[in-house]
């Protein structure tokens, strides 16, 4: 009886293991440290929190993005908020060729529409490309402006994955 039961059992797992059953895909492994974003002018690492401070006429931030890991990663930029002002129709953001005058609050650049950002295996996007953050001084000029951005990785579904790096361009007169 012991031996029937056992054959049994063996024919039950040997036909519902079969190799015809739908295997379900490895989701590719997100490198959760792999995205980087760099100031050109003085190529230092811009780090999550970092305050980037400006009191002139040298308004413009320009960065490029740095993926540290062996696969390609979608990055966008998003407007987080602003103080100082009472709008952002001074400001302007520019990914690549596509700029943005007074972004609005929230939303993510390039968007939905628009070329998507790759940043290749191990490579950079920005160092030729226009990638910028500007703005024109309100008059008489505020004494402290500041526009948040965020820049963060996403997976094919638009679903942010990894690291996120959340800086602060700020006037300070």
């Amino acid at each position: 009886m012991k031996k029937i039961v056992i054959l049994l059992f063996a024919v039950i797992t040997a036909i519902s293991c079969s190799k015809d059953d739908e295997q379900t895909p490895t989701p590719e492994p997100v490198a959760n440290t792999a995205l980087k974003v760099f100031h050109k002018t003085t190529g230092a690492e811009i780090k999550d929190g970092d305050v980037l401070n400006f009191n002139s006429s040298a308004n413009e931030l320009k960065f490029y993005f740095k993926n540290t890991s062996a696969t390609s990663i979608k990055v966008k930029t998003k407007f987080i908020t602003y103080s100082g002002v009472s709008d952002t129709s001074g400001l302007n953001l520019c990914i690549g060729a596509q700029c943005y005058t007074a972004p609005i609050m929230g939303s993510s650049y390039p968007v939905s529409n628009e070329p998507v950002i790759s940043v290749p295996a191990n490579g950079i996007i920005g160092d030729i490309e226009q990638y910028k953050i500007f703005t024109i001084i309100p008059n008489p000029p505020a004494n402290s402006i500041d526009y948040v951005f965020e820049a963060y990785q996403y997976d094919a579904n638009g679903n942010p994955v990894g690291n996120k790096v959340r800086f602060t361009y700020r006037y300070q007169r």
